[in-house]
C-alpha cells in the first residue's frame, strides 16, 4: 500500500508536471522529475534564453531534448505568448505533424528533424517569446523558452531646410529643418549637429534651441521617426552646417550609424561695413570705370553712388550695386563713394576713395624737322618728350626693330649715308597698362653716291661674267654702264642704295666696262677689264697685294738659300770675290680674278683701305 500511494504520487507528480504546477526552472531548461521508490525519471528540455534576428532574414530556435529513459518520447510543441496567452503555432507526435492553421506564423515557419523552428522571413511582430515542450509519456513532460528579438537598419536619414530667410532680429527659435528616419525597428535616435558638433536641447530658459520628434508605425511594423529642428541662430551660422544622424543597433550588439546631407542656412543680419570697389583697379584717360559697393551684411539694402566735384556730392546713376563711369579724362580724378542703407535697422554706412585717372600727353620733338642732313655733319640730337601723370620711359628704334637709344635723346656724333631711315620714338608709362604713345620721323642724309663691285664668272651654255654694283647716296643715284646692253637695276629706297647687275657673255679679248652712279651731290664710278675669260677690275689693289706677298715670299726664299750656303762655306766671308745667284724666273704677268661671296660693299670697302684708298685715273 505504502508502494501504492508512492506510485499514486508518482503519477499525481507526472500529471502536475504536465500541467506546469511542479517544476524545476533554469534560464534555458525546464526539468520534469518523476519520483519512485527505486526510479528517478527526467525530461530535460535546453535551447537559447535570448536570440536576435535581422527582420527580412530567417532565423532559426533550437530545442534540444533530453529523455532519462530512452524511447518513451511521445510529442513536440512549439507556442508562442499573444497578449499573454500561449498559442500553438506546430505539434508532432511518433506518426504525424502539423503546423498550425490561422496564425501569423502558418506560411513563415518550419521544424526539423531535430525540432529547431526556422522563421522566414523575420517580420516586427516576431519579437515574443517561443516555448518548446515536449512530452514523453508516462515519464512527463517538459519545455524551454527563447526571448527573441528582431532589429532592422533604417534608411538613410532624409534631412529637408525650412524655406524662408532667418533674421537675426528674431527672438525666438523658428523651426529651422526636419529629419526623417524610415523603416527601422525599434524605433532609432535622431541627433541634431552643427558642424560636427551635437545640438542638445536648451532648458526652457535658454530657448535657443528646441527640438520636437514625432513617431509613426508604419503598416509593415516598421517604425518612421520624425525630428523637428528649432533654433535661434547667430551671425556666425551663415557659414555652418547642419546635418541629423539615425543611430540603431543590430543583431550582436552592434551599434552602427548613419548621416544625413549637410545643409546651410539662410541668415539674414544686417551690415557692419561698406566697401567701395572699382575695376580696373589702375585708370587712365578715355577707360570705363565699373564702381562696385559691398556690405557684409545679407538684409535689405539700398544702394547709391556718388562723386564730389568742388566740395559738393554729385548722385550717379546705379544700377543695384554698380555703377560705371565712361570715357574718364584728367579731370575726373576726384572723390568718389557709395553708401550702404540697411532697409531694416535704417543705419547707413558709407565707403569711398580717390581716383587717380592717369595720362600722357602727345610726344614733342625737339627740333621739330623736318630732319635732312648731309654726310658728314657732327653731333646731331633730336628729343623725345612727352607729359604724363607718372614716371614715363623713352626708346628709338630704327625700322621698329633695333633700339638705338633708351633715352630721350637720339644722338648722331658723326652723320654717315646709313643714318638715313624711318625712326621711331615710344614713350610710355610703365606703372599703367597699355598707356604709350608713339612718333615716326624720317632722317634724310644728303651725300654724293659711294659704289662698291664685285665680279662673278659662271657657266650657262657657255662662259659670262656677272658685274654687280652697290651705289649708295641720296638722292637715289642715277646708274650707267658703257657696255652694250643695259644694267638690271634693284632699288631699296628706304635704305637708299640701288644694285646694278650687268651679265656679259665671256669674251676673249680683252674688254673694259665702267659703271657710273650720279647724283646732285657727285657721282662715284667702277671701271672693270674683262680679259681672257677673266674679269679684273683696275681699280683693285688687288694685283698690287698679290705682288708685293710674292715678293716678299721669294725673298725669304732667297735669305734661306744664302744662309744655308753660309752654313755649308760654300759662300767664303771676306773674299772680294762676286758670286752669281741665278734667280728663278718670276712670270711678268699675274692675273688676279676678283670673285667673292662676301656681301659687297664691305668686300670693296676693306680692299681699297688695305691700298691706301687708291683710285683709278679716271676715279672721281
Amino acid at each position: 500500500q505504502a508502494l501504492g500511494g508512492n506510485m499514486s504520487s508518482a503519477m499525481r507528480a507526472g500529471r502536475a508536471a504536465a500541467s506546469g504546477s511542479v517544476l524545476c526552472l533554469t534560464p534555458a531548461l525546464v526539468t520534469l522529475v518523476l519520483t519512485i521508490p527505486g526510479i528517478i525519471a527526467t525530461v530535460l528540455v535546453s535551447t537559447q534564453p535570448v536570440l536576435e534576428a535581422e527582420i527580412r532574414k530567417a532565423i532559426s530556435i533550437p530545442c534540444v531534448p533530453t529523455i532519462s529513459t530512452p524511447n518513451t518520447m511521445k510529442y513536440i510543441q512549439w507556442f508562442v505568448m499573444e497578449k499573454n496567452v500561449r498559442q500553438r503555432i506546430y505539434f508532432q507526435d511518433m506518426e504525424n505533424s502539423t503546423i498550425d492553421d490561422g496564425t501569423d506564423y502558418t506560411n513563415r515557419i518550419s521544424v526539423d528533424t531535430m525540432y529547431t523552428l526556422t522563421i522566414d522571413p523575420v517580420m516586427p511582430m516576431d519579437e515574443r517569446t517561443f516555448h518548446c515542450q515536449v512530452g514523453a509519456g508516462p515519464v512527463g513532460s517538459g519545455e524551454a523558452k527563447t526571448q527573441l528579438k528582431v532589429y532592422a537598419a533604417p534608411d538613410t536619414p532624409v534631412i529637408e531646410k525650412s524655406p524662408g530667410i532667418f533674421s537675426l532680429l528674431e527672438t525666438m527659435p523658428k523651426e529651422i529643418a526636419s529629419c526623417v528616419a524610415r523603416n527601422g525597428y525599434p524605433a532609432p535616435n535622431i541627433t541634431w549637429y552643427k558642424d560636427r558638433t551635437p545640438l542638445q536641447a536648451d532648458p526652457p530658459i535658454h530657448n535657443k534651441t528646441f527640438q520636437s520628434l514625432l513617431r509613426t508605425t508604419q503598416a509593415n511594423g516598421l517604425y518612421t521617426m520624425k525630428s523637428m529642428l528649432s533654433y535661434l541662430p547667430v551671425k556666425q551660422d551663415k557659414d555652418a552646417t547642419f546635418y541629423c544622424e539615425v543611430s540603431y543597433r543590430m543583431p550582436a550588439g552592434i551599434d552602427k550609424m548613419k548621416e544625413s546631407e549637410k545643409i546651410n542656412i539662410s541668415i539674414s543680419y544686417p551690415p557692419e561695413n561698406a566697401e567701395f570697389l572699382i575695376h580696373p583697379k589702375v585708370l587712365k584717360e578715355m577707360d570705363n570705370m565699373t564702381m562696385e559697393c559691398q556690405s557684409d551684411g545679407t538684409s535689405s539694402v539700398d544702394y547709391t553712388f556718388f562723386k564730389i566735384v568742388d566740395g559738393e556730392e554729385v548722385d550717379l546713376t546705379s544700377e543695384g550695386n554698380k555703377a560705371v563711369a565712361t570715357e574718364l579724362s584728367r579731370k575726373d580724378s576726384v572723390v568718389y563713394g557709395c553708401k550702404v542703407l540697411d532697409l531694416e535697422t535704417l543705419d547707413e554706412f558709407v565707403s569711398n576713395k580717390t581716383i587717380i585717372v592717369n595720362y600722357l600727353d602727345p610726344i614733342v620733338l625737339t627740333p621739330k624737322g623736318p630732319y635732312v642732313y648731309t654726310e658728314g655733319d657732327k653731333n646731331v640730337r633730336i628729343s623725345c618728350e612727352a607729359t604724363a601723370s607718372q614716371q614715363s620711359t623713352v626708346v628709338w628704334t630704327k625700322r621698329k626693330r633695333t633700339v638705338i637709344s633708351t633715352g630721350k635723346w637720339l644722338e648722331l656724333s658723326m652723320v654717315a649715308l646709313d643714318d638715313a631711315g624711318n625712326y621711331s620714338c615710344k614713350v610710355a608709362v610703365p606703372g599703367v597698362p597699355s598707356l604709350s604713345r608713339q612718333k615716326t620721323i624720317s632722317i634724310v642724309v644728303n651725300g654724293p653716291p659711294h659704289v662698291n663691285c664685285t665680279t662673278e664668272i659662271f657657266q650657262k651654255n657657255g662662259p659670262y661674267v656677272n658685274l654687280t654694283c652697290v651705289f649708295h647716296g641720296d638722292p637715289m643715284p642715277v646708274v650707267t654702264c658703257n657696255a652694250d646692253k643695259e644694267p638690271t637695276l634693284r632699288y631699296n629706297r628706304q635704305k637708299n642704295y640701288v644694285v646694278s647687275e650687268l651679265i656679259l657673255p665671256l669674251p676673249t679679248r680683252e674688254l673694259q666696262v665702267t659703271c657710273n652712279g650720279t647724283n646732285i651731290h657727285g657721282n662715284d664710278g667702277y671701271p672693270f677689264i674683262v680679259q681672257g675669260g677673266v674679269a679684273q677690275a683696275k681699280s683693285s689693289g688687288g694685283v698690287v697685294i698679290v705682288v708685293i706677298i710674292v715678293c716678299i715670299l721669294l725673298l725669304a726664299i732667297l735669305g734661306a738659300v744664302l744662309y744655308f750656303l753660309y752654313k755649308k762655306g760654300k759662300i767664303p766671308c771676306g773674299r772680294s770675290g762676286k758670286q752669281s745667284i741665278t734667280q728663278a724666273e718670276v712670270h711678268d704677268n699675274i692675273v688676279v680674278e676678283v670673285k667673292n661671296d662676301q656681301k659687297v660693299p664691305e668686300e670693296t670697302v676693306l680692299l681699297q683701305g688695305v691700298n691706301g684708298d687708291k683710285k683709278p685715273p679716271n676715279h672721281q
